[in-house]
């Protein structure tokens, strides 16, 4: 028989720490109590290993990313391609920061819920406290992208500026690309070690994800009772609402901008969309997305040979939205305070770190975004608490993925279906009056 996954074991452990917890909150037994105090412990045991390797993980990722890309083979097209998914990924991003406030302030806490949840989090980590702390807003704007380039990388380092750190990374790598071939492929064989290295370092973290959701879980739920169930069931509905809406935009944008109509854009993505639902995963609705591609919207061999890998690939729209609904929801639980460079750094921080995704399982808790909650100071607790339900959101999550990949593509390519449709029709204008 097949074991069950790292997200059946994670899952499972939410709800055994929920349901204990609500109880041990209810009883106020001391055998809960107890438990409590090791649960405590075992939980901040298990931050600690992530954030020893996230940050490493993340930079050798990046770095092996853009090294064995062949700066030289990027054309004109991959250039606007990528302009292009930097902008869906901002808008995703500011979407999801100008509706989930609404939403989140409907949710009520009462104060001693919200106290209580801040004593549950009191070992929340000092790099996300420091970095609050260092994000402070600065006089101006010019101020804030003045600081993107830290002066100091060990300074940066330790007062938790990820940004800067992950700017300085991408440059360095795109330095390499100019190297001559043998040093270029040289580094980047060295960067995929490292990068190799740091990913299976993050593996055996992530065996003890079930562990550590169980601890963590089960200190809330003793602190604050049934409140811990009501965030969980507030993220799952809000991130899932915000992301089906933002999937419906796209097929206007497609047809509109893209030149083609919305029914044959429903036709080519439609296929791909199932089997994201039932598989969510990007990569195996790949061959959907090509196919819908060729037959419903004609796109051109750059878009299926090109254009949607490319986009699979390193482009997941979804990102922004999901991270941004998470951070507004934890920053209102507990109370901190998200100001507007704090959301910006968030929101510039995310959309660096998903160009270099890292390669982990979906079951495991979000490192690849998890920089960015240090920066911002929230209790990574009830970050990965609200990870540990992510089986729902993700089958939405995916379908916007290939919708968005479907879309960039059709976008991209509209001068040149429509060059070819007017060929198209000059041809069969020809051969009428031909016939005649």
């Amino acid at each position: 028989m097949k074991s069950p996954s790292l997200t059946t074991w994670s899952l499972l452990a939410l709800g055994a720490g929920l349901g204990l917890g609500i109880v041990g909150h209810k009883t106020a037994s001391p055998v809960f109590e107890s438990l409590g105090e090791g649960a405590k412990a075992v939980g901040a045991l298990w931050i600690a290993a992530l954030q020893l390797t996230v940050l490493p993980l993340v930079i050798t990722q990046l770095l092996a990313a853009i090294s064995s890309v062949d700066a030289k083979s990027v054309g004109k097209l991959g250039i606007k391609a990528f302009v292009l998914f930097v902008g869906m990924l901002v808008a995703s991003g500011l979407f999801a920061a100008l509706l989930t406030p609404p939403l989140v302030s409907r949710l009520s806490f009462d104060p001693s819920t919200v106290a209580s949840l801040s004593t549950a989090t009191s070992s929340a980590n000092a790099v996300g406290v420091a970095a609050a702390g260092s994000n402070a807003p600065s006089s101006s704007v010019a101020d804030w992208i003045g600081d993107l380039l830290p002066k100091s990388l060990l300074e940066a380092g330790m007062r938790g500026d990820i940004l800067p750190l992950l700017l300085f990374t991408a440059l360095f790598a795109i330095a390499v690309t100019r190297l001559p071939q043998e040093r270029h492929q040289l580094l980047t064989s060295v960067f995929q070690g490292l990068s190799e290295g740091m990913l299976q370092v993050t593996r055996w973290v992530l065996v003890a994800t079930p562990v550590g959701v169980f601890a963590l879980t089960y200190v809330l739920a003793l602190k604050t009772g049934s409140a811990t169930g009501g965030m969980l069931g507030a993220y799952i509905v809000i991130v899932s609402v915000l992301i089906l809406l933002f999937t419906v935009l796209l097929y206007p944008l497609s047809a509109f901008v893209g030149r083609t109509k919305m029914s044959d854009f429903a036709r080519a993505v439609a296929p791909a969309q199932m089997i994201a639902a039932s598989t969510r995963s990007s990569i195996a609705s790949l061959p959907a997305l090509l196919e819908g591609g060729r037959k419903c919207l004609h796109l051109p061999t750059t878009g299926t040979s090109f254009l949607l890998p490319l986009s699979v690939a390193i482009f997941k729209v979804n990102r922004p939205m999901s991270s941004m609904v998470k951070l507004i929801l934890v920053a209102h639980v507990y109370g901190v305070p998200l100001r507007p460079t704090t959301i910006m750094l968030f929101l510039a921080t995310v959309i660096i770190i998903s160009f270099g995704t890292a390669g982990i399982p979906q079951s495991g808790p979000g490192l690849k975004t998890m920089p960015a909650y240090f920066a911002a100071g929230v209790p990574i607790e009830g970050v990965i608490v609200l990870e540990a339900v992510e089986a729902i959101p993700d089958i939405f999550k995916t379908v916007l993925n290939v919708t968005g990949d479907m879309s960039a593509a059709t976008l991209l390519t509209r001068s040149h279906r429509a060059a070819h449709s007017h060929v198209s029709a000059a041809d069969s204008s020809t051969a009428a009056e031909g016939a005649v």
